[in-house]
């Protein structure tokens, strides 16, 4: 038998031709698994945007162009225009003849929870266009976890490019209070003004901090991802998820609510609580003074909270007693009394949700499934839009020519 000459024998692959092909046959299984599982979250219909990414002035700001799959009228139920707030584009100049309100304030004007044209501004807009007879413009720039600080930064960085002829600034007095508050808050990627002495200055440090680096990394990384894979927001909500077990609404007592500071209905019991107060009402008067520079007048309207306009006065009652206050409209009489005091124009929309809420039986508040808490439901944002709309008109008698015209019928 002959044996098989060298030039004969088959020839073995070298170790690293193997491990190479095993590799790259373990890369396409991986590929094809993940285009399927990505195919079939998108048969699902499931998404989940994410909106907000991280901003050296605010510390956290909408992405430009960000928008919803999910629909409203033909119309995303999310859109963020390309200057990073929710609605359409809005030229920066206001059309002759149109009185163009700035509204400044947290999630309850962001109000990612109803379909944009079912928000208080925008229905603030079209009561008074139809009370005064000529347009009103209402810019909605509202966003989630933003304090008086960043509302601030916002008037100062992005309201004046568009002439507003009225500020109107939307309190959340469970929230907002704290949220001028670096101890209170608890959370270090956002910017703090604070007191040096009897100066108040503007805390950028946040920048430095490991929040706001991680965000941003996170935000540089994976955010193109994100924004276009179905599959890698499903494991993103699904990692929130997990991050906020425990903090569910629903079973809880009536009046718990995540996300609200119970200590503000009742006068300021520690150092902490001082110090935000201090810091909001020099804030607001910040603001007024910008404002007066700008030859704009600035009114201020005080939102509300679940357990304040509930149609339950038994849970209202229980709620009271656990905390040992007379009332909950602590926060909403200091901010009154604060506005008699530097001339700023001041709404309360609590006190009057509430015995409307009871009178009709309605809850203004919903969270998916539970009523009475989290963020205004479409009910919510027509009470408010309706009261506002009734008194922003005799809110400025002299500097508001415009707006006087729906109150007094004068030409």
């Amino acid at each position: 038998m002959a044996i098989p000459t060298t030039a004969e024998r088959p020839r073995r692959k070298p170790a690293w031709a193997t491990l190479a092909g095993n590799v790259a046959l373990a890369l396409l299984a991986l590929g094809v698994a993940l285009f399927l599982a990505e195919l079939m979250v998108r048969l699902t219909g499931f998404s989940y945007t994410v909106y907000v990414w991280t901003d050296p002035v605010r510390g956290m700001a909408h992405i430009p162009g960000a928008k919803s799959v999910r629909q409203s009228n033909g119309r995303p139920w999310v859109e963020i225009n390309s200057d990073g707030w929710r609605g359409p584009e809005v030229p920066l100049a206001a059309a002759p003849g149109t009185f163009r309100i700035a509204l400044l304030g947290d999630s309850y004007i962001e109000a990612f929870e109803v379909p944009f044209e079912k928000t208080v501004g925008e229905l603030l807009e079209g009561r008074l266009s139809a009370l005064r007879g000529t347009p009103v413009e209402v810019l909605n720039f509202g966003h989630g976890g933003y304090g008086t600080t960043q509302e601030l930064l916002t008037l100062q960085h992005e309201v004046w490019k568009y002439s507003p002829d009225l500020v109107l600034l939307a309190v959340t007095t469970g929230n907002d209070i704290s949220d001028n508050s670096r101890r209170l808050k608890g959370i270090d990627y956002v910017p703090y003004h604070v007191f040096q002495g009897d100066r108040l200055v503007l805390d950028t440090s946040f920048r430095q901090s490991e929040g706001y680096r991680s965000r941003a990394l996170w935000t540089q990384r994976l955010l193109v991802l994100i924004q276009h894979s179905r599959l890698a927001q499903l494991v993103n909500r699904v990692r929130r998820a997990s991050r906020r077990t425990g903090q569910r609404q629903a079973n809880r007592t009536p009046g718990e609510e995540v996300g609200m500071r119970d200590e503000v209905h009742l006068p300021p019991a520690t150092s902490e609580w001082e110090e935000a107060w201090r810091v909001t009402e020099a804030l607001i008067r910040q603001m007024r003074d910008e404002c007066r520079a700008r030859g704009t007048p600035l009114a201020m309207v005080t939102l509300t909270r679940g357990i304040q306009v509930t149609p339950v006065p038994a849970d209202k009652e229980r709620f009271l007693r656990a905390l040992g206050a007379r009332d909950l409209y602590y926060a909403e009489r200091r901010l009154a009394a604060l506005g008699r005091q530097e001339g700023i124009p001041v709404f309360n929309l609590a006190p009057i949700m509430a015995e409307q809420a009871i009178r009709d039986r309605v809850y203004y508040h919903a969270h998916q499934d539970s009523l009475g808490v989290g963020h205004w439901s479409e009910a919510g944002h027509r009470a408010a839009a309706d009261l506002i709309a009734g008194w922003l008109p005799t809110a400025f008698p002299d500097s508001a020519a415009g707006l006087r015209r729906a109150a007094d019928g004068s030409p």
